[in-house]
């Protein structure tokens, strides 16, 4: 099936129906997932999937309105229902002034798109079931041999699919990307009783030969599982906090919320005016790259076909822009940033392709060694955020840090403080940048939270 001709249908069919204007999204997805536990497989899922989101906009005696829907029915029959149904939908919408239809977004050229298909051809993702099952059993089995100390399993899992998305608008931009993926995680608990401690791990990458090897990713959960075996509540107290890589990048995600323009025009974020100025210390930029050779999210064009651009969000520790789809720059008064989300149907979303925190230049040891006493956070519960006030507060479990070196495992605890300061009081960067997904982050040290135990 061509989802190309098959949007641009879809736009003939809606034209036809007295739409003034449209914009069409078609998804394509084949992928399996093959999840063993204690050396059995437990299921095998296959996933084809296929569907295609229709947004138009009709002139009213009140204004421009708009609607969205969906179908799987891909059919001409369906493709005219889809575009009737869009159509009777917007005609008893309420016209928005400041609506924006997909029309002259600064898309990419031909040129743009020629070469992004020459950079980057559909890579195989190199796996079948059999193969997939054989990853995640000697995962599985790795991480249950590496000590007495695994009491159980909560299984491994393998997955690997395709997909394609195809982006149409009514003033005649069509283009296509396909992705391939490959994933393997594990879950395993350590212990007995009440004093039972579950971890985990997981890499995910474009190509399966690409993966780490299924024993290393077992035993990465094993070992840190044993590791927390013991784990207790401790005092209360304010100190140095150290965030491991996997759950540094939460501390930017919450930026991003701040900095999303739909979250500023709502009055949603405690960051809306807060442009050009220094957040964080000079040592800390966040890039946003739509292009990375590591980077699961990469795309040349956003959810309106807006062409997507590499740009600092924070630069030398300064914010230098809010994340914006077409409707929220209008709004804002400011350039589009081509961050626009879409789902097949529902409202523009605003989102990031790959993020990534520049390096530092001291190693997780010397880190802790250069803050002394502290906590080193491996987990984080909970979403005690407040997007409004930027105060912030999670269930946390980790290692206090004494004299320079992890000690006892800690659990139940909060850590507590509001994200402006956070921002202002990262102290260091580790060089143990690690890709996760989309997102390249090292470890992370803030210099003074609020630690709540006993």
């Amino acid at each position: 099936m061509n989802l190309n001709e098959k949007t641009a249908q879809l736009l003939d069919y809606i034209n036809q129906a007295g739409a003034k204007h449209a914009d069409a999204i078609a998804i394509h997805s084949v992928g399996e997932s093959i999840s063993v536990r204690h050396g059995k497989v437990e299921s095998i899922e296959g996933e084809r999937a296929q569907g295609i989101g229709l947004r138009g906009f009709v002139e009213t005696s009140k204004g421009l309105a708009f609607a969205s829907a969906s179908s799987s029915d891909l059919s001409d029959k369906g493709l005219q229902q889809l575009a009737s149904q869009v159509v009777a939908m917007a005609k008893i919408s309420e016209p928005d002034p400041d609506v924006v239809p997909p029309i002259g977004a600064n898309h990419p050229s031909q040129h743009d798109l020629e070469q992004w298909q020459q950079e980057h051809p559909h890579i195989d993702h190199g796996w079948n079931t059999e193969a997939a099952k054989d990853a995640a059993l000697t995962c599985e089995e790795a991480a249950l041999s590496y000590s007495n100390k695994i009491s159980n399993s909560e299984g491994a899992s393998a997955g690997f699919g395709d997909d394609t998305t195809v982006y149409a608008s009514s003033d005649g931009f069509v283009a296509d990307y396909s992705k391939s993926s490959s994933s393997l995680s594990v879950s395993v608990i350590a212990g007995e009783g009440e004093k039972m401690q579950r971890d985990y791990a997981w890499h995910s990458t474009f190509a399966a030969s690409g993966l780490r090897d299924a024993r290393e990713i077992g035993v990465e959960a094993a070992s840190r599982a044993c590791q927390r075996v013991g784990s207790h509540i401790i005092t209360s107290r304010t100190c140095p906090v150290v965030f491991e890589p996997r759950i540094a990048g939460s501390i930017f995600g919450h930026l991003l919320s701040a900095i999303n323009g739909r979250s500023v025009l709502q009055k949603r974020s405690f960051l809306g005016d807060d442009v050009g100025s220094q957040l964080f210390p000079k040592f800390i930029t966040l890039e946003e790259n739509p292009n990375h050779a590591l980077g699961l999210s990469n795309r040349l064009f956003d959810g309106e076909g807006t062409l997507c651009q590499h740009k600092n969000i924070i630069d030398e520790g300064v914010l230098t822009t809010l994340l914006t789809d077409r409707y929220a720059a209008k709004r804002l008064n400011i350039n589009e940033t081509g961050n626009a989300s879409r789902g097949l149907t529902g409202d523009i979303g605003i989102g990031t392709s790959n993020l990534i925190v520049a390096s530092g230049e001291m190693s997780q040891e010397d880190i802790l060694h250069d803050i002394g006493d502290g906590f080193f956070v491996t987990e984080l519960m909970g979403f005690g955020i407040n997007g409004v006030t930027g105060d912030y507060s999670r269930g946390a479990a980790g290692f206090l840090i004494e004299n320079g070196v992890l000690t006892q495992p800690v659990q139940e605890v909060t850590i507590a403080g509001n994200l402006r300061d956070m921002f202002k009081n990262i102290s260091h960067l580790g060089n143990d940048v690690t890709w996760l997904g989309a997102k390249s982050i090292p470890s992370i040290a803030i210099s003074n939270m609020t630690i709540a135990g006993q």
